[in-house]
C-alpha cells in the first residue's frame, strides 16, 4: 500500500494529522465551549480532516474575535 507513496504525499499526510492533532487539543481545552459542542467538532475534524479542520479554525477565530469585541465595551 505505502510503496506507491513518494515524500510528498507522505509530508500532505503528515501535514494533515498534526494540524487534526492541534485543532483537536486546541479545541478540548477551550472552557467557552461546552462538551458536547466539542464531542460534535471532534466529530466533524475526524469524519472530513481538511473541511473539519478548517471550519474549526474560523470557528475558533470568529469566537476569539467576538470574546475580545465584547471585552471592549
Amino acid at each position: 500500500m505505502l510503496q506507491n507513496m513518494s515524500g510528498a504525499h507522505l509530508l500532505v499526510i503528515v501535514v494533515i494529522l498534526a494540524l487534526d492533532v492541534v485543532a483537536l487539543v486546541q479545541m478540548w481545552r477551550d472552557r467557552r465551549r461546552s462538551d458536547v459542542v466539542k464531542a460534535v467538532w471532534t466529530v466533524v475534524i475526524l469524519a472530513v480532516p481538511v473541511i473539519g479542520v478548517v471550519g474549526w479554525a474560523v470557528n475558533w477565530l470568529l469566537g476569539r474575535a467576538a470574546a475580545a469585541l465584547d471585552r471592549s465595551r
